[in-house]
């Protein structure tokens, strides 16, 4: 993924009263000296200013014409102007130095000195109460933090930027914080904050006819596409490409191109390909290393895909031969991310050079790791560990895989409470700002239809609180349950690897170990069991139908969960659930709640299809939240029926749980309701790297697009 940063706001000489009279003693000099250089007559300008105000302008102006080809020179400029400022205590025309000097160390890759002038510039106009000057100290330091890829970092400082340009009424300023901190969130992962932002910047971008709006449509593109909406995200594109045609602009026709050939990537490879290729004639007229670097990657995940995998090889060790010294980490950490996942899969069959490839492996996937703690990504250092795990699993290190495969699932889990947290504060934050607007449109009405509305209104948010608080909780004993079965698992492993390694014994071990995991599905069958009877025992004490009808719902959830371990554990296979199977008992299980509608017909078509856990897990509660609504709102006269159908295309799954009630509304729609159950829906589908979408066909029809866990890890 190719970084679109709006520019950053360096401080240029401002159009003042010295400024003019700057301007006409240049005018003078370019008569008479009409042969010299812009340099010469600036230094002709400084020998006759009349004062230090003129006098600092030349300065400054010396210096950003020396920058791109005389750096030392250019820093004598720049202290002569920090000298005249410091002789006439302006704090702000220091702080404006300081900003100059730090980009001048910053086009020089030289990240430390950069960043520590950046901040004494804004310590400076924080001193001198300059808001402005602290508004575009704050957007620079975010466009520093950005450029060397520390994004947590980058994102504060945009966030305070946007304080003061909210307060400033800084609309075109303000456009370009929006998308900056749109591409931030999309590089650590959380896509809905990406695009929230990258939407306000279009607004305002259109709104001011700001031309950098093509850069921000190529960056909601990149936010839908990450969330498996490609075609929003192509549309996005071509958008972008129209406008960057307009103005002419090669580097960003490419870079539009490339984009869409990676929309194309995941079923269309000839189109990615063509795309791709376009790009490339592009940036080779340009002579865009980087981006000639990342071509070849593309073209090596195209032959892995297609089983080329020589090809692949190829492309990938050619795109780290190109790759510069300054390039982009986060693109060399996929290139690095690819060429492990492609020796992971050749390492069973290359014999002799097992050994060889394996530790080649091993030097990317720690490469990887450095990246990922490096940058601050979530998801690059979740990857890393997974990788580290795999490639220690092929070396046969069992102790260091546990490891990794240990901080693997710390990384996932801290990830998962982090965003747990952040939906906390958005329904908080939900809460507020409908409160507010209700405040408002009700300001002539009655006091009591305003306070009853308000109550209605918090009684809600205390369940949504409720709801969720309880899901962390149960999550939380269920991780740490899993962890405690991991260290058990770890134990045991240890003594099995101390015995001898005849047949008898061997198979004694395996049968072992199905013991042992049919006992942690047992027990965490009975873990989640405990949960549900606990929330049971929480609804004696609580008259609110709304609480007792949201706890009710977190208990079938749960209900399906334990159905899911209870059939693993009972099962002849232990690493799969048959579908129908346990479809037919989890509708069995939720009519069993509403005994009025035993006349209900319940189908399910399914041609022996089995899912692994990490897919049934999320499945269940999908069918777990279809099922429910379908029993409690589709059957009003107690008749009908519902029929639940999977079909399976290789990796690629349809679910439809289709009712024959009457229907949601019209204007229904599921990315905008307040249902918990139905948002649930759609979060799981995108952890499935899949999509839900709602039909009306004589009765509801939920369509729901999956990917297994092997499809999914190919995907990554």
């Amino acid at each position: 993924m190719t970084i679109i940063k709006i520019p950053s706001v360096k401080n240029e000489p401002k159009f003042s009263l010295t400024f003019l009279i700057l301007s006409v003693l240049l005018m003078h000099y370019s008569i008479v000296y009409g042969n010299n250089s812009k340099i010469d007559s600036l230094n002709k300008a400084l020998t006759e200013a009349s004062n230090d105000s003129i006098r600092y302008e030349i300065n400054l102006n010396i210096a950003l014409q020396l920058e791109a080809t005389d750096f030392d020179s250019a820093m004598i400029y720049y202290n002569n102007c920090i000298d005249i400022a410091n002789t006439n205590n302006w704090t702000s025309k220091k702080a404006q130095a300081f900003i100059n000097i730090g980009y001048a160390y910053m086009y020089e890759k030289h990240s430390k000195r950069a960043g520590e002038f950046l901040s004494e510039g804004l310590k400076l106009y924080m001193e001198a109460n300059d808001s402005v000057g602290i508004m575009r100290s704050y957007y620079n330091l975010g466009y520093f933090y950005g450029t060397f890829e520390d994004f947590p970092k980058a994102i504060e400082n945009f966030r305070k930027a946007e304080e003061f340009a909210q307060v400033l009424k800084q609309e075109k300023l303000l456009a370009n914080i929006f998308n900056n901190l749109g591409l931030m969130y999309n590089y650590i992962g959380q896509y809905y904050l990406a695009n929230k932002y990258n939407f306000k910047s279009l607004e305002l971008s259109e709104k001011n006819g700001d031309k950098a709006v093509g850069y921000t449509h190529i960056n909601i593109g990149l936010n839908f596409r990450e969330e498996g909406n490609f075609e929003e995200s192509i549309e996005y594109h071509l958008k972008a490409l129209a406008i960057f045609k307009e103005s002419g602009e090669k580097q960003n026709i490419a870079l539009s191109l490339k984009s869409i050939g990676d929309d194309y990537f995941d079923y269309n490879l000839d189109s990615a390909i063509r795309y791709y290729n376009k790009a490339y004639l592009i940036y080779k007229e340009l002579n865009d290393i980087v981006s000639i670097s990342r071509h070849f990657m593309l073209l090596g995940n195209i032959n892995y895909k297609r089983n080329n995998l020589k090809a692949a090889d190829s492309n990938y060790k050619k795109a780290i031969e190109i790759f510069p010294a300054n390039g982009s980490r986060k693109l060399l950490f996929s290139i690095y991310s690819n060429i492990v996942e492609l020796n992971l899969h050749l390492i069973d069959s290359v014999g002799a050079n097992r050994l060889q490839l394996l530790r080649e492996t091993l030097s990317y996937a720690n490469k990887m790791n450095e990246i990922a703690l490096e940058i601050g990504s979530f998801k690059m250092e979740t990857e890393s560990y997974e990788k580290l795990y795999r490639t220690y699993m092929k070396f046969g290190d069992s102790q260091q895989a546990i490891i990794y495969a240990q901080k693997y699932i710390h990384a996932k889990d801290s990830h998962f409470s982090e965003q747990k947290q952040k939906t906390i504060t958005e329904l908080q934050t939900k809460y507020e700002t409908d409160k507010k607007e209700l405040e408002i449109s009700l300001l002539n009405t009655e006091k009591e239809l305003i306070n009853t509305e308000l109550a209605q209104s918090d009684s809600q948010r205390k369940i949504q609180l409720i709801t969720i608080h309880v899901l962390i909780i149960g999550f939380v004993v269920v991780f740490i349950f899993i962890f405690i079965i991991l260290k058990f698992y770890r134990q045991t492993k240890r003594s099995n690897s101390k015995l001898v390694s005849q047949h008898d014994i061997i198979s004694k071990q395996k049968e072992e170990k199905e013991v042992l995991l049919k006992e942690i599905h047992h027990r965490v069958k009975n873990n989640l069991q405990l949960i549900s009877s606990l929330l049971n025992l929480q609804t004696q004490n609580i008259e609110d139908e709304s609480i007792i009808s949201a706890i009710a719902d977190s208990q079938s959830r749960i209900e399906a969960m334990v159905l899911i371990h209870q059939k693993l554990y009972l099962g002849a296979n232990i690493s799969s659930v048959d579908f129908k199977d346990y479809t037919l008992q989890l509708l069995d299980q939720i009519s069993g709640l509403y005994p009025e509608l035993k006349e209900v017909e319940r189908k399910v078509i399914a041609h022996d299809i089995k899912l692994d856990i990490d897919t049934s897990v999320p499945i269940g509660l999908i069918l777990s939240e279809l099922i429910t609504n379908a029993f409690k709102y589709s059957f009003a006269n107690k008749k009908g029926s519902i029929v639940i159908t999977l079909t399976k295309d290789e990796h690629d799954y349809v679910l439809v749980v289709h009712d024959s009630g009457p229907g949601l509304p019209k204007d229904f729609d599921p990315s905008t309701t307040s249902s918990i159950g139905l948002h649930l829906v759609r979060r799981l589908s995108r952890q499935l790297y899949g999509t839900s979408r709602y039909e009306y066909e004589n009765g509801s029809k939920f369509i729901i697009n999956f990917t297994d866990t092997l499809g999914r890890r190919k995907k990554e």
